[in-house]
């Protein structure tokens, strides 16, 4: 991966920028940061590989990350403190990258939501991401909400089910636990509500301010036409 600046100068910049921000003089190394940090590039790369963007990938197979380009160095920090608390449950640490990446980029993404090996964060601003099992080909834009709260799979039994290639647009919502299948687009403020959304459907909201679910009409989702493979 061709990246801004060499993998050394990137852990110091992290570590830097949790130590400008939370001055609590913890010691900020140990706890299995270095290994989380390689896995979180390595699983940067691999996500990026499969964008067809050229600022992330082009048609060569070479993969770009820029600490200066937000939507990559937000996605970075999610994979670094997700690979950090799944293998050594390093909850300062996590928690001072969890928070580094609301101050940054203006959204909130637990290191515990289990964002797929696939997505594309799309000018995430303003977003809640909560706790779902989440699919490969997920594109996440600004200003939308899935669950909030820490419980939902005891609130309703069980847990929200994200299918492939979902589009989420801008100030979109999905709340409550029914699945939402493969190659689904939720429009611009559409509002999923304790509702099963089937495969190939589109959820957008009409003019009367009603949420309307129809099939598909284009050859391609809209997720799957930001991404180099099929689903």
């Amino acid at each position: 991966m061709n990246m801004s600046m060499s993998k050394q100068e990137l852990k110091q910049y992290v570590l830097r920028q949790c130590a400008l921000y939370f001055p609590d003089n913890a010691e900020l190394s140990g706890g299995g940061i270095d290994e989380a940090f390689a896995i979180a590039l390595e699983r940067l790369e691999y996500s990026f590989s499969f964008v067809a963007d050229t600022s992330y990938c082009n048609d060569a197979g070479q993969t770009f990350f820029s600490h200066l380009h937000s939507d990559q160095y937000a996605q970075f920090l999610y994979y670094f403190a997700n690979t950090l608390w799944t293998r050594s449950h390093n909850r300062m640490v996590c928690d001072k990258l969890m928070y580094l990446n609301r101050i940054l980029h203006g959204f909130f993404v637990s290191y515990k939501a289990g964002l797929p090996n696939i997505f594309l964060f799309n000018h995430a601003v303003g977003s809640v991401i909560g706790n779902a099992e989440y699919s490969d080909f997920l594109v996440i834009n600004q200003n939308i909400t899935i669950n909030t709260s820490n419980n939902e799979k005891s609130l309703w039994g069980k847990t929200l089910r994200i299918g492939k290639g979902c589009w989420i647009s801008t100030g979109a919502k999905i709340i409550g636990a029914e699945p939402i299948g493969d190659r689904v687009s939720i429009g611009v403020n559409a509002i999923v509500y304790h509702q099963a959304i089937e495969d190939d459907q589109v959820v957008v909201l009409n003019d009367s301010g009603e949420t309307v679910i129809r099939d598909r009409i284009k050859e391609k989702c809209r997720a799957m036409r930001c991404f180099r493979a099929e689903i």
